[in-house]
């Protein structure tokens, strides 16, 4: 940059001494050599600011060299690589923040073209914006035990997303340390049909401020509880995934308490001598005091339930008892889980190959009215069990809590990772003969490096069981009606195709063995069997949280049956970027 100014100086000189030399030889006047000189100066100013804005762009570009992206978080070490959650495309770690640096003006640009935004300009001002994504698409062999099903086969894509992240840099504008951090992310159906669920920002997606105390966040995220583990399970978003069980408060295909909750408020620590803490906050916006509507802001979706999905109360899933079929503003049929205000938090200790953690999450006035059918607008046939009691679930509040540790010995072949968790799950003051929502799990897997490409890895999660349950199972797999409606035949008669789901054990087991192979950081493809064997009372799915799609225990008429053992294969890759 100095050559070239230099060459521009004496570019001018040489031409001055030219006009004077000139002057001589042709008789110019004095004015005309002015006028000459001051065409010149004029050059000169107007090369100098070309400079003074090329040095500035490459001053940038420089800048955003050392620049990060938003709060990159640890991750617990797990073997030659580190890599992002797994239970998450958004590689923002457990609740977690990093250090704000203060670069200069980052250049944003895709495969070298520059962006270019609302004002017109060719980059952002002291921004860097992020394009990542994650895909997750597997093949996969399955039985879910029933009598009038079989080994079926599908394609799934797993948890895919894709995501823009914005760190916008406050520290040249008298914020040293602070920034202006963005997200919106949405999950990809790579496999399958897409819907709402795949729509832009339905996944992890906020505003907020990261500064030297942490940062503070508004939006959509997975709380606290679920993050403080997610790192924990080999076998994330595969039909092997550990919320089968863990997280998953009565069975079937929802894990309560492995979630993404909307409308929500957060706040994440920095890393303090090894800890880190979170806490997020997610009011129910619900005009029905029993949290029996859809939240301010939501449509066709009750709060605790997935797109479409159990309990989301869309048009055509209420059932015929509910108005239209179910779905229906103001109609009241959210009675399938549906929480108020929910509060989560989740402490982690993390140095070097040591990682502990605690978490707990508590959702207000939980619904549960569905189970005995009297919160269908207010009133429907309550459910009568085959020993004449009248079931009744009611409106409780819903906790869990859970603690677990991991460690990475070193020594053993390219790295042995353990981790161990055990949780608490608890419907207060529900009547215990229809309480399905309260039990423990306990959880344990490995991850044997073999070298810096191959790896083995193994899990084991149990639920031990509930006090109670609401309804009625099938009786060996044939198929009777599992929601108690014949309750005026004789005992003898109700007890030879169903039976009362409280009479009998609910305890479940799952256990995942698998292989992996990494081509590199970003790609690699995995084989893992798993088989999930229950007694007679549970009804577990595979794929709870994750998966494409979920494996239960039910007939070709949708009814539950209890005590089916699911097995799986499932092969696929993944690929980040």
């Amino acid at each position: 940059m100095r050559r070239l100014r230099n060459a521009y100086l004496a570019g001018a000189a040489l031409s001055v001494i030219g006009l004077v030399i000139n002057q001589g030889a042709s008789a110019a006047t004095l004015d005309d050599v002015l006028a000459r000189l001051d065409k010149i100066e004029q050059s000169n100013q107007k090369l100098a600011k070309e400079n003074a804005a090329l040095r500035e762009r490459l001053q940038k570009i420089e800048g955003s060299k050392g620049g990060g992206t938003a709060a990159a978080a640890p991750v617990p070490a797990a073997g030659p690589a580190v890599h992002a959650d797994p239970k998450q495309s958004n590689p923002v770690g457990h609740a977690a923040v990093a250090s704000t640096p203060a670069p200069a003006g980052a250049l944003v640009s895709i495969g070298g073209n520059t962006l270019i935004t609302k004002g017109g300009h060719g980059w952002i001002d002291n921004t860097t914006v992020t394009l990542y994504g994650h895909m997750d698409v597997s093949l996969d062999l399955f039985n879910n035990g029933v009598y009038d099903q079989h080994t079926g086969f599908g394609i799934a894509s797993n948890n895919s997303s894709f995501g823009v992240r914005v760190r916008h840099n406050l520290a040249p504008y008298g914020w040293d340390g602070y920034a202006i951090v963005a997200q919106i992310e949405s999950q990809v159906d790579v496999a399958a049909a897409p819907n709402e669920r795949a729509a832009f920002g339905t996944k992890d997606s906020y505003l907020g401020l990261e500064g030297p105390w942490g940062a503070i966040k508004a939006g959509k995220s997975d709380t606290p509880y679920k993050k403080s583990t997610a790192a924990f399970d080999p076998f994330a978003n595969s039909l092997g995934d550990y919320n089968s069980i863990m997280g998953n408060t009565g069975g079937d295909n929802r894990a309560e308490f492995d979630w993404r909750m909307n409308h929500a408020i957060w706040y994440e620590s920095p890393i303090i001598n090894h800890f880190q803490f979170s806490v997020l906050m997610s009011p129910g916006q619900n005009l029905a005091t029993d949290n029996s509507n859809y939240a301010y802001g939501d449509a066709f979706q009750c709060n605790a339930a997935s797109p479409r999905g159990s309990g989301s109360n869309f048009p055509g899933t209420g059932g015929s008892g509910a108005p239209n079929g179910g779905g229906n503003i103001g109609g009241q049929n959210c009675t399938d889980g549906s929480y108020g205000n929910a509060y989560s938090a989740a402490l982690t200790y993390k140095d070097g190959p040591l990682t502990v953690i605690g978490a707990y999450e508590l959702h207000e006035g939980v619904n549960r009215t569905g189970d005995d059918n009297s919160g269908i607008n207010g009133g429907g046939t309550p459910i009568v069990l085959p020993d004449g009691t009248v079931v009744v679930t009611g409106i409780h509040n819903e906790w869990a809590a859970k603690v677990g540790a991991g460690y990475l010995f070193k020594e053993v072949l390219a790295g042995l990772q353990i981790y161990g968790a055990f949780e608490w799950i608890r419907r207060v003051g529900a009547p215990a003969a229809y309480n399905e929502r309260s039990k423990n799990d306990v959880y344990a897997s490995f991850t044997q490096y073999l070298d810096k490409h191959w790896s083995v890895s193994g899990s084991w999660v149990h639920a031990f069981g509930q006090p109670g349950n609401p309804t009625c199972l099938s009786l060996n797999n044939v198929n009777a009606g599992v929601a108690c409606t014949d309750n005026n035949l004789p005992p003898a008669v109700n007890l030879s195709g169903q039976y009362q789901a409280n009479l009998s054990s609910a305890n479940a087991n799952q256990y995942a063995l698998g292989l992996k192979y990494k081509f590199n950081d970003f790609a690699s493809w995995y084989l893992t069997g798993v088989e999930l064997t229950q007694s007679p009372g549970a009804h577990y799915c595979l794929g709870a949280s994750g998966h494409g799609y979920q494996i239960c225990s039910r007939d070709a008429f949708n009814n539950t049956i209890g005590g089916a053992t699911i097995k799986a294969v499932t092969t696929g890759m993944t690929f980040d970027f």
